[in-house]
């Protein structure tokens, strides 16, 4: 398999400015991005971070102002739309509402001057890939808002583009939909094999869904790896507060090996935590770092790596946010997996704190 087979995407030194002088807003700077053949990738990032005006450089829908961009080995950096090979869904699905879900389907098939018999025969086979064969003849108005998005969905895979481009299409849905749209996102993903990229702000449909992410700011990406990677060994704290909860402590390093460090914590015991990439702290500075709530366990006062005592508790179902202060005043939570016999913490409660050996780590700034 050839290089540019398995590399679908490939973006080099891509910018995007808006507006000139003083006044221009850089969008995209130096975006440098290699997105493989069959694999659902996804951009997230907060509003405004850039991750839409890429999936629109991507599309044709803007120009890059500097850098290159190809598909499948070919530069299209100048051409229009419709002569890449993408598609688009985008938030509002867009379904023309005089026309049925077949219809709608069909539409781009008919536009691009396919036969009768091939528009029909893919019409069908898109129905049965989102499972909505008994409802071809209904308009959109009948439909529902989960419905309507597999209608878009089918739409635009119709024509078998070699990338499917989705402008935060499950953002419309409600909390239940959402989550059986996204299980059946990555069921159309795996079962076509087209290239995915996803555009959200949504964490768990991010780790949920994606084969590798790029963390998003201010116009750049910050880290790029799979969900696990980018969960359990965040870069920095901007990508470490992004995706999930965590604590951050500020610690004292207390001496230095070749793939981390001994830092001191709150109450004078020490600990082993991993470096990111990139850093090389020494002896006596004082460092972020950063260890998920699952991470640590709670214990008799004593009995654990730190101690702290309970300022509230959040009853979440499956598991209790419980917060506390450590000895030093650092505040820091714990989550801790619910059980019939187990009462939630009282406030003012003391406890030891276990951490998860290996999960303490040193970020970036």
């Amino acid at each position: 398999m050839t290089e540019q087979t398995r590399h679908e995407i490939e973006i080099t030194g891509v910018g995007k400015v808006f507006g000139q002088g003083e006044t221009a807003f850089h969008a995209l700077r130096n975006i440098n991005l290699t997105i493989r053949t069959g694999e659902f990738f996804t951009l997230l990032g907060p509003s405004g971070c850039g991750k839409t005006t890429l999936l629109r450089v991507i599309a044709g829908f803007e120009q890059p102002t500097t850098g290159s961009l190809s598909i499948n080995g070919q530069s299209v950096v100048g051409l229009a739309p419709n002569v890449r090979t993408v598609n688009t869904v985008f938030q509002n699905y867009a379904l023309f509402p005089h026309m049925s879900v077949a219809e709608n389907i069909g539409f781009g098939l008919k536009m691009l001057g396919r036969p009768r018999a091939e528009v029909a025969a893919t019409t069908d086979e898109m129905l049965r890939l989102v499972r909505m064969e008994s409802m071809a003849h209904r308009k959109p108005a009948e439909l529902s808002g989960g419905q309507q998005q597999r209608v878009a969905l089918a739409r635009a895979l119709a024509p078998r583009p070699r990338v499917l481009l989705l402008d935060e299409p499950l953002s419309a849905l409600d909390l239940k939909l959402r989550k059986d749209m996204q299980s059946e996102l990555k069921r159309l993903q795996i079962e076509t094999g087209i290239t995915f990229v996803f555009v959200t702000h949504d964490q768990e449909e991010a780790l949920t869904m994606s084969d590798r992410l790029a963390v998003m700011n201010a116009g750049q990406i910050l880290q790029l790896g799979s969900p696990h990677e980018i969960y359990n060994a965040p870069s920095e704290r901007f990508v470490a507060d992004f995706i999930g909860e965590t604590n951050f402590l500020n610690l004292k390093v207390t001496a230095r090996d070749g793939s981390g460090a001994t830092v001191g914590l709150p109450g004078g015991a020490t600990a082993q935590a991993r470096l990111a990439e990139g850093i090389s702290p020494a002896p006596g500075d004082t460092v972020p770092a950063v260890i998920r709530p699952e991470q640590v366990q709670l214990c008799p006062p004593g009995e654990g790596d730190m101690d702290g005592t309970v300022t509230g508790a959040v009853f979440f179902g499956t598991d209790t946010h419980v917060h506390l202060t450590l000895s030093d005043g650092q505040p820091f939570t714990v989550r801790r997996q619910n059980s019939a016999d187990q009462p939630e913490p009282a406030n003012g409660t003391p406890f030891g704190l276990r951490l998860t050996p290996g999960a303490l780590q040193i970020l970036r700034g």
